[in-house]
């Protein structure tokens, strides 16, 4: 007999317990009203995943250009403008007027 009720038991249970799983609760409206031209208010959580993420993206960046810099400014030596002649800069003689 205890048998028989804690059979029945289980059964009301797995049939109340099929029932809710995947139910929503959120009465059918907007949780978080669409506000016009206004920023969304984050916690302080997604703040803080914000800033490391960015942190660590300007460490990845300044690191990688302080250490292969070639990548950016090219392979070869840059020339010297010191050593350029007016006429490869394609300035006038100062004797023509």
């Amino acid at each position: 007999m205890a048998l028989a009720s804690l059979g029945r038991s289980a059964g009301r249970l797995l049939r109340a317990g099929s029932g809710a799983v995947g139910r929503r609760h959120a009465g059918g409206e907007v949780h978080i009203q669409p506000r016009y031209r206004q920023f969304p208010e984050l916690t302080r959580a997604q703040v803080i995943r914000s800033e490391l993420l960015s942190g660590f993206m300007w460490f990845w960046i300044l690191w990688h250009f302080w250490h292969s810099s070639d990548m950016v400014l090219g392979h070869f030596p840059y020339p010297d403008p010191s050593a350029w002649t007016d006429e490869e800069l394609g300035i006038p003689p100062d004797d023509e007027e």
